[in-house]
């Protein structure tokens, strides 16, 4: 027997996502400073800029920054210079890039599968452990994560509801200002090639665009974006007395991108480290749920559904083109999260009705919450080795409130058991309260 699953009435709908999204990214901010190792280096380089003045080429201390394009330290520097306190500025640029990210899967989601799909899809990115957890740290990857999704945004409004030019111009400048926020910025361009494929076997939902001189507007824009800030730079490391800034030019632009992808020299891992370690568990719930997806995801591409095989095609593409590269960090492949959770859009509701995914979903919870009480008894009354370390390296002893946050889920399992995805969301509201505290 399937439950009928709802949405709220708009505009509660909004209300309710608001209040969750706001909760859950922001509870606990200008509680704590940052945490090493990058949170406090990018922090001080915002405060630096201002202090400075220098904003065109960042620099830690003495030292022009190669390690990161600017674009995230520009960020930071706007934060503090609008609060005046590093505590309160650090996680700004984060959390509003979350908060924006998500209001552009809702948009998508409503404008393609209706109000109801998008209220679905957007709480089931919020309650992605990895989503969340980088909406709440002080890195660059939210922040490519929205320029990363601002640029799919564009082009599929371009390619699924236009032809909308302006949004594919918009596309251009999102992805160029993701180059410069982190060198994988360009990544959005790869979904033309699924198009081309969807195009090319005439698939339904697709209007034609025919040939038109705008399709170079996004390519365009996308170049003068980097040259925006790369050209003045380039400039400036040929004049003689600037040898600092051509030895920055050639770490940032070599060193740190095409060097780093393809003969990385740290962060080694096998090309399966992705499927097989990060995205099981940093894209929970998602990632167990792809594998009840996977038949009506088939069935809609057997049908020639452009718009479901353009979003899997890209989030494959992205993570192939990760895995190609022999360095590897979880949060290289954050920028896909949110298209896999627009390909959920048509069928979230009714998947999460099917008795499979409510028992996948409190196997999920169940499995955390073992997990949370057990490893905090064990902490409270063995006191094993782990504890003792993270005590001393970490200066916390976080296992009451891991216990409480455990018992906060196990509580709503017994209350929602017919009702799983109930369940899964007040276990990370838990989760991420229980963090910020």
């Amino acid at each position: 027997m399937r439950s009928r699953l709802t949405a709220p009435r708009a505009p509660t709908d909004l209300i309710i996502l608001a209040v969750l999204a706001l909760w859950v990214l922001t509870v606990g901010m200008g509680l704590r400073d940052p945490w090493p190792a990058d949170e406090p280096r990018f922090a001080l380089i915002g405060k630096q800029i201002v202090d400075s003045g220098q904003w065109l080429i960042p620099a830690r201390g003495p030292e022009l920054y190669a390690e990161k394009p600017p674009v995230y330290l520009w960020l930071q520097a706007a934060a503090y210079a609008l609060t005046g306190s590093t505590r309160s500025a650090f996680l700004l640029p984060s959390l509003l890039a979350a908060l924006g990210t998500l209001v552009l899967v809702w948009d998508l989601g409503r404008r393609c599968w209706g109000r109801r799909a998008a209220f679905w899809t957007t709480l089931a990115l919020l309650f992605s452990v990895q989503f969340a957890l980088q909406g709440r740290s002080a890195q660059i990857d939210a922040v490519l994560c929205f320029f990363t999704t601002l640029g799919l945004y564009g082009l599929l409004r371009h390619l699924w509801l236009g032809p909308a030019w302006r949004w594919y111009a918009l596309a251009g400048v999102a992805t160029g200002l993701g180059v410069i926020t982190k060198g994988t910025g360009f990544l959005p361009w790869l979904l033309l090639l699924p198009y081309a494929l969807a195009r090319r076997w005439q698939w339904r939902g697709l209007p034609e665009m025919g040939r038109d001189w705008r399709w170079l507007l996004g390519p365009l824009l996308f170049l003068a974006t980097i040259a925006a800030w790369a050209l003045p730079i380039l400039l400036l490391a040929n004049q003689p007395g600037h040898e600092a800034v051509a030895a920055y030019r050639d770490d940032l632009l070599l060193r740190q991108t095409l060097t780093r992808y393809a003969d990385p020299w740290h962060h080694h891992k096998p090309f399966w480290y992705y499927l097989a370690q990060v995205v099981p568990l940093l894209w929970l719930p998602l990632s167990f749920l792809a594998v009840l997806a996977l038949r009506p995801w088939w069935r809609r591409i057997r049908r020639g559904d452009a718009r479901v095989f353009m979003l899997l095609g890209w989030v494959a593409l992205v993570l192939l083109f990760f895995s190609a590269s022999p360095g590897k960090r979880e949060v290289y492949i954050l920028p896909a999260l949110p298209a896999l959770a627009l390909a959920f859009a048509p069928l979230l509701r009714p998947l999460l009705a099917r008795q499979a995914a409510r028992r996948t979903l409190l196997v999920l919870t169940g499995f955390l919450v073992a997990i949370m009480v057990g490893g905090s008894l064990w902490a409270l009354l063995g006191t094993p080795r782990f504890a003792e370390r993270i005590a001393l390296e970490q200066g916390v002893r976080p296992w009451y409130w891991f216990g409480a946050v455990g018992l906060i889920g196990a509580a709503a399992m017994l209350l929602w058991h017919r009702r799983a995805h109930l369940a899964w969301g007040a276990l990370m509201v838990a989760l991420w309260t229980g963090y910020g505290l």
